[in-house]
């Protein structure tokens, strides 16, 4: 069973890959790897490039992204969405998802990181 790599996109704060790294997950944000700035296709595109799921704030956009990937057949690692929360609730609701869920669980999957409370 894979461990879930993640890829926060810009939106959301880049101390949560910080702190969940310092517990030793695999996660990324975009302002550490030059990607802010990029539209919401580009942001999806890098995190399959690495082979990462996504974690963003921006429901409405990477929902209609995710039906767009759906139809035409292109694989992603996973769409997590979130309502903007402060960096303390991010954390943990992140890191019960970390712990719950495989990278092979969350393979072309839009869900809400609610679900994990």
């Amino acid at each position: 069973m894979d461990k879930v790599k993640l890829y926060l996109d810009e939106n959301v704060d880049p101390a949560l890959a910080v702190v969940l790294r310092s517990r030793g997950y695999d996660v990324i944000s975009a302002h550490e790897v030059e990607m802010r700035g990029k539209t919401d296709e580009e942001q999806l595109d890098y995190a399959i490039s690495e082979k990462r799921a996504l974690l963003t704030f921006n429901a409405k956009h990477f929902a209609l992204l995710a039906k767009k990937y759906f139809e035409s057949n292109r694989e992603h690692f996973g769409i997590i969405v979130s309502k903007a929360k402060g960096l303390s609730d991010m954390i943990k609701l992140t890191l019960n998802l970390l712990n719950r869920e495989s990278a092979e669980d969350l393979k072309n999957i839009y869900m809400w990181l609610e679900n994990y409370e």
